[in-house]
């Protein structure tokens, strides 16, 4: 499995809508959470990328997927812009 920079990687979902982004939140979450608690083995040292770097790449992916359901929601739901 190779990964991809976090902004190549939200570039494929775009043009999702809203509800169509929330199942590959999930996903990611899912890894990330059995990651945590699993977490390394000597075994999965030998797999390439390490679950370690994996897992802070799906960290990455999911910051920006999420940023980008927030614009998706706001949009589609006609929602004014939080204040930062």
């Amino acid at each position: 499995m190779s990964m991809i920079a976090p902004s190549a990687f939200i570039i494929q979902y775009q043009d999702y809508k809203y509800e169509e982004l929330l199942p590959i939140r999930d996903e990611l979450l899912e890894d990330i959470k059995a990651f945590e608690q699993e977490g390394d083995s000597p075994a999965s040292m030998m797999v390439r990328p390490s679950p370690a770097v994996r897992y802070q790449c799906k960290l990455e992916y999911l910051a920006e997927l999420l940023k980008l359901i927030a614009e998706k929601y706001r949009e589609e739901r006609n929602v004014v812009e939080a204040v930062e």
